[in-house]
């Protein structure tokens, strides 16, 4: 009565690349704004480098990594600003290969039903949570699915381009002009 199950390989979570249109950019602003309150006491980071407004990339490219579910629902973030896409997945490609090493930490928020995560490698935090969890324990076990997804995550080499409206727009590797 049972039928077989398909021998189709299932998806996988998935690596992106985010840039930044300059330091003004709302969303490296709010990016910038939500690591400072997940790890309040890591070093904050400097702005990055101005990069021409609505041109091909070129030199002061900036951008964090992303880890996305099947469904596009962020999973987690990279906590360091990258300065060219090529950098940002070398670092992906290296966490996911050492994805069984990195210790999860839950943090609290500024207020009680605020909780938040970091993965850490050697005490560096190299992945932080996209969002507030009601309790430690729900933050606790996003932490370990984060973990076990980017194990086995794909990386995309492509980057996402914000533009002058807000909206993003994928640009394949091929066609960016990147300097590092």
């Amino acid at each position: 009565m049972s039928d077989q199950l398909s021998a189709r390989p299932t998806a996988t979570a998935r690596v992106v690349f985010d840039t930044f249109r300059s330091p003004t950019d709302p969303m490296l602003v709010a990016w910038l704004s939500f690591r400072a309150r997940v790890l309040p006491n890591v070093a904050p980071l400097a702005p990055p480098t101005q990069r021409p407004a609505d041109g091909p990339l070129k030199d002061g490219v900036f951008g964090v990594w992303r880890l996305l579910a099947t469904n596009n629902r962020e999973l987690g973030r990279g906590s360091v600003l990258h300065p060219s896409p090529d950098r940002a997945w070398a670092d992906a490609e290296a966490l996911s290969g050492r994805a069984g090493e990195l210790t999860a930490m839950v943090m609290r928020g500024t207020l009680s039903m605020r909780h938040g995560w970091a993965l850490r490698l050697v005490d560096e935090p190299v992945l932080i949570c996209s969002r507030w969890y009601e309790s430690p324990g729900e933050a606790a076990a996003a932490a370990r699915a984060a973990r076990d997804n980017l194990a086995r995550a794909s990386i995309v080499r492509s980057v996402n381009i914000g533009t002058r409206s807000g909206r993003r727009h994928r640009q394949a590797r091929e066609s960016i002009d990147v300097h590092e």
